[in-house]
């Protein structure tokens, strides 16, 4: 099966050091990979997610003297957004690719999100295998992977929960590879890796 289409010279828009040419960078000429490899992972991700996904392209920051270092496109099973729902993501970084779930800004869906994680954490440290790799993302740097996750403790899932909780970050926990292992990635791959994420999805987009 073909490969990604992501290669060095796509990482290497991470490394331009003024950050408002690297944004420019990263907007125009990777952002539309990043869409049009979403666009060939939209009915794998549907059959995966067992609903409809709508495909959005995350927003580039611009911070004064702050350059970028993430882009990700975003699959929720909504049309306008992803922003407070539960989705899944394939985000790059300097030296990563990742495929990620998670829940970012407020909601008041994230209530019931919180509540349908806590109820299920004891089920979800019983998957073993698919959550083997799964690491944490919260306050990362962007550059040193965190630790891979305990993720065969409820007292983990324990905490991704409360991170659904008013005024907290949110979610977000997925598995990611070096830049060189995702040269050799495919389609089906990177599908397979998001069926081993999806109790996880669905967990949370069943309790919103």
């Amino acid at each position: 099966m073909a490969g990604l289409g992501l290669g060095p010279p796509d990482f290497a828009l991470f490394e331009i050091d003024d950050p408002d040419e690297r944004a420019e960078a990263l907007e125009t000429r990777l952002q539309p990979k990043l869409l049009e490899l979403g666009s060939h992972c939209l009915s794998g991700l549907s059959r995966v997610a067992g609903k409809e996904l709508s495909a959005h392209p995350g927003r580039i920051p611009r911070r004064k003297g702050v350059a970028p270092e993430e882009l990700l496109v975003a699959f929720s099973d909504s049309v306008k957004g992803y922003r407070g729902l539960a989705y899944l993501a394939v985000a790059m970084t300097r030296a990563h690719l990742h495929a990620r779930v998670g829940v970012k800004g407020e909601s008041p869906r994230r209530t019931a999100m919180r509540a349908a994680v806590l109820g299920e954490a004891s089920n979800l440290a019983k998957k073993g295998k698919p959550f083997r790799k799964l690491r944490h993302f919260k306050d990362w740097n962007f550059e040193e992977l965190p630790e891979v996750a305990p993720a065969h403790s409820p007292a983990f899932w324990e905490e991704l929960a409360d991170d659904l909780g008013p005024g907290r970050a949110g979610m977000d926990v997925g598995i990611a590879w070096t830049r060189e292992e995702a040269r050799s990635l495919s389609l089906g791959d990177l599908l397979g890796v998001f069926r081993d994420l999806s109790p996880l999805y669905k967990v949370l987009a069943n309790g919103e």
